[in-house]
């Protein structure tokens, strides 16, 4: 329920921003997402890499 009130009072506060100023906001803001996005799919732990390609080495 707070949440719900956070979004609401900073969308309020969105729309007082002219054109120009809430398109820069989006922006960043898809910045931000991809951004997690990218650190989330980043992540590999080296165990998941073990025998990966040991079948090219073989003679």
């Amino acid at each position: 329920m707070a949440t719900s009130l956070i979004i609401n009072e900073i969308l309020s506060q969105v729309k007082k921003l002219d054109k120009e100023e809430q398109y820069v906001l989006l922006q960043k803001m898809a910045y931000l997402l991809k951004r997690n996005e990218h650190k989330k799919n980043k992540s590999v732990s080296l165990t998941s890499l073990a025998d990966t390609g040991s079948d090219i080495l073989k003679f």
